[in-house]
C-alpha cells in the first residue's frame, strides 16, 4: 500500500501520461503500444523489487530507512522541477521490438522505479512493492490518458503536483528522522 501511494505522488505531474497519451496519438497499434508500456513498467518495477529485496538482506533497517527518504525527496524534487516531457521522435516509427527496447530503457531508474525498490528494502517483500508501484502509476496516468496532456497545465493539475511534492517532503523528512531515532 505505501508503494501505491508513493508512486502516485511521484507522478502527480502527469509526465508518463503525458508522454504515453502523445504516443497513442502518434502510433496507429494503440493497443500493442499500451502492452508495451505497461510491460516495460511491470519488468522495471520487478528488478528494482529484486534489487531491493536483496538490499533488505544486506543493509539495516536505518540505511534502509534513508534510502526511503531519498527516494522520497528525489521524487518531491522531480515533481517541482520543471521540465517539458522528453519526446522520444523515433518511438513513433518504431518497430513494436524497438519500441519496446526504447521503453524498458526510458523508464530505467525512473523515479517510481527508485521508490519501488527503496520500499522493498525496508521490508523484503518486493513483490508487493512492485505490485503496489504498478497501479499507483496506472491510476496516476489514467487522467492523462483520458483528458489528453493539456490537463498538465491546468490550474488545479499544477496545485495537485505541489501538494504531492509536499507530502512526499513530509514524508521524507519524517522517514529520516525515524531512521536517526529523533522520532518514534
Amino acid at each position: 500500500m505505501l508503494a501505491l501511494v508513493a508512486v502516485l505522488l511521484a507522478n502527480a505531474d502527469g509526465r508518463s501520461g503525458i508522454a504515453l497519451s502523445r504516443l497513442l496519438g502518434a502510433r496507429g497499434d494503440r493497443r500493442v503500444t499500451v502492452v508495451i508500456a505497461f510491460g516495460a513498467f511491470i519488468i522495471n518495477a520487478v528488478v528494482a523489487a529484486i534489487a531491493g529485496a536483496v538490499a533488505n538482506a544486506m543493509i539495516g533497517q536505518g540505511v534502509a530507512a534513508l534510502l526511503v527518504a531519498l527516494a522520497m525527496l528525489s521524487a518531491a524534487v522531480a515533481l517541482l522541477w520543471r521540465m517539458k516531457p522528453a519526446v522520444d521522435t523515433g518511438a513513433v516509427d518504431a518497430s513494436p521490438a524497438m519500441l519496446a527496447g526504447r521503453m524498458l530503457v526510458n523508464q530505467f531508474g525512473d523515479r517510481s522505479h527508485f521508490l519501488i525498490g527503496a520500499l522493498a528494502a525496508t521490508s523484503g517483500a518486493g513483490q508487493w512493492a512492485a505490485a503496489g508501484g504498478f497501479v499507483g502509476w496506472v491510476l496516476a496516468m489514467l487522467p492523462f490518458l483520458a483528458f489528453g496532456p493539456a490537463l498538465a497545465e491546468r490550474s488545479m493539475a499544477r496545485n495537485l503536483r505541489w501538494f504531492a511534492a509536499a507530502i512526499l517532503t513530509l514524508w521524507g523528512i519524517r522517514t529520516a528522522l525515524g531512521a536517526f531515532g529523533l522520532i518514534g
